[in-house]
């Protein structure tokens, strides 16, 4: 059709040569519009691509930062949880080892020798007392080694205490007064598991 038309509007005289000529020019350029058409086209959805691309790439990194907050928030979270765990397993470790200390010392209340006809109503006193593993260290004054035997007595039969042990025993001078110290050792089995920690215990016991 495009040869017909061109035929017609090509003037008598002109040599087919150079109608084939025209026609290859016209069709050459008509195939060079649409490469640049198809060329344009291909650019722009490339370039169309490559925006989405950016887009979903800076979407991605502020979800990224957001995550990233979010994960630091929980890491932070857990950190204090940690912490809170650690201090509420302190306090129960202490007021474990509270309680075991206050039935420790009612308990060798009881097993220090009473004599309500003296002036001096005990006749022992504990000077001082600490944990050696699974076993309760003491040291006293008494007035007499009978005293100290009592005092032994008192705490084998007692259900809390056993395999109670006498280590050492001497006697001394305080204020031209014969007193007898010692040191014993002895299981406490009030609370199994229970630490006792080191403990003071003065002259008024």
């Amino acid at each position: 059709m495009i040869k017909i038309n061109l035929l017609k509007q090509v003037k008598k005289g002109v040599s087919p040569r150079e109608v084939a000529v025209y026609q290859q020019l016209v069709i050459g350029g008509i195939l060079l519009i649409v490469g640049l058409v198809i060329i344009v086209f291909i650019e722009y959805s490339i370039r169309s691509e490559i925006n989405s691309t950016k887009s979903s790439i800076a979407q991605l990194n502020q979800r990224m930062v957001q995550l990233n907050k979010e994960v630091n928030e929980i890491n932070e979270f857990k950190k204090m949880k940690d912490q809170i765990k650690s201090k509420l397993d302190i306090i129960t470790t202490l007021e474990k080892n509270r309680t075991a200390e206050v039935h420790l010392m009612d308990e060798l209340s009881k097993a220090i020798p009473v004599d309500k006809t003296s002036i001096l109503s005990k006749k022992l006193w504990l000077v001082s007392l600490k944990e050696h593993g699974d076993l309760i260290g003491m040291d006293g004054i008494a007035l007499d080694n009978s005293t100290i035997a009592q005092f032994m007595d008192s705490l084998s039969h007692d259900p809390y205490f056993g395999d109670v042990n006498l280590t050492k025993t001497e006697q001394v001078k305080s204020n031209d007064l014969l007193l007898y110290k010692f040191s014993l050792t002895c299981k406490f089995i009030s609370i199994p598991g229970a630490g006792i920690t080191q403990t003071t215990a003065g002259k008024s016991q």
